[in-house]
């Protein structure tokens, strides 16, 4: 099945799992006094950044001033991977994290951090009862995955987020899914439970070799569905 442009703004079903397709000029960027942040996803899908009543929430910003301080998120884990330019994250008492491109952090959104440096980064930021993972992939020409081969409990649910950071991509799951991603989009995979088998992700360079994140978001152990 390829996704058309009809379709991309639903969520699709397909084999059991629920797809959706966020385009970068449907995503809502805010201005900040270092830079701009640009919300590509947020859970549940009606919650607010400002009221903090989400369960997990990703961006990405563009830091322009050399040196910002974070806003303070009780009750939420970050990761941060720098995508462009070079970070220095400075966690007040705790430790200090040196970020290269696709190089990542974790810490705690209570924490006081201070970043030196100038360029872009994408955010993941966790509510109680989720975890996440963040994994940079190449795509030089093609490249094949395997994801989800334990797969969460039966009862919970994961979602499997694929972004192209710095060019478009030729996105396809097993044999009957394909769609281009472009520059900025995200695609989120909806799992309910354990796959039947796993799932294989294949991606082709549209262009120039490009770097794909893919963002595995999952529900732990006891938490709220």
């Amino acid at each position: 099945m390829f996704i058309s442009k009809e379709q991309e703004s639903d969520v699709i079903d397909w084999m059991g799992f629920s797809i959706k397709i966020i385009r970068q000029e449907d995503q809502k960027t805010a201005n900040w006094s270092g830079g701009a942040t640009t919300q590509m996803a947020i859970y549940p899908e009606d919650a607010s950044y400002e009221q903090r009543n989400f369960d997990w929430r990703i961006s990405r910003a563009a830091i322009h001033a050399e040196e910002s301080v974070f806003t303070s998120l009780p009750g939420y884990q970050r990761l941060l991977m720098a995508t462009q330019g070079e970070f220095v994250l400075e966690h007040e008492q705790r430790h200090t994290a040196v970020l290269k491109p696709f190089d990542q952090d974790r810490f705690d959104g209570a924490w006081t951090t201070r970043c030196r440096g100038k360029g872009n980064d994408l955010n993941v930021m966790l509510g109680p009862g989720y975890s996440a993972e963040m994994l940079p992939v190449l795509v030089r020409d093609t490249y094949r995955e395997d994801v989800q081969r334990s797969g969460p409990a039966a009862d919970m649910v994961s979602y499997e987020c694929i972004h192209p950071v710095d060019g478009d991509v030729e996105f396809s799951s097993g044999d009957d899914l394909s769609i281009v991603l472009r520059q900025g989009d995200l695609l989120i995979y909806k799992i309910n439970g354990r796959p039947e088998k796993p799932l294989v992700f294949r991606y082709a360079k549209v262009g120039a070799p490009i770097h794909v994140v893919r963002i595995t978001i999952c529900q732990e152990a006891g938490g709220a569905i």
